[in-house]
């Protein structure tokens, strides 16, 4: 079975049913929720899930999306050596980097994200949402 981290970009589609990324983000879960990858997420994403989610549909929502994602996701903590690891990268955006060292530690195979240039340091195969069920 295939290990896939999820980017926070990606799981936002879902959660808030963004037009015109949610239906393969949906795909991409409904995959995780039958067993036919590992869906890895990390605990910044959760973070920012919550606080995004809560500003668009309310705090008790958000609360409720992230239990529903707990369901089918596996979280992956990031400790200091990851963010020491992002801190001092070649990565522009930090949360970016924290994102990648936390798949790259946790021997994930893939990352999923619609902002693939965001990654473009990564050594790790990265791909929309799109790109992997088309390969899948």
């Amino acid at each position: 079975m295939k290990k896939v981290f999820v980017d926070t970009d990606v799981l936002i589609d879902f959660l808030t049913n963004r037009d015109p990324h949610s239906l393969n983000s949906m795909k991409v879960m409904e995959y995780g929720y039958r067993k036919i990858i590992e869906i890895y997420i990390s605990s910044l994403c959760l973070s920012n899930i919550h606080y995004l989610v809560s500003r668009i549909e309310g705090k008790a929502i958000a609360r409720e999306k992230i239990k529903s994602l707990l369901k089918i996701t596996d979280v992956l903590s990031v400790n200091k050596l990851i963010v020491e690891k992002a801190a001092y990268s070649e990565f522009k955006d930090f949360e970016d980097g924290i994102q990648y060292y936390c798949a790259e530690e946790n021997q994930i195979e893939f990352i999923l994200t619609r902002n693939v240039k965001d990654f473009s340091k990564s050594k790790l195969p990265v791909q929309t949402p799109t790109e992997f069920l088309a390969a899948l």
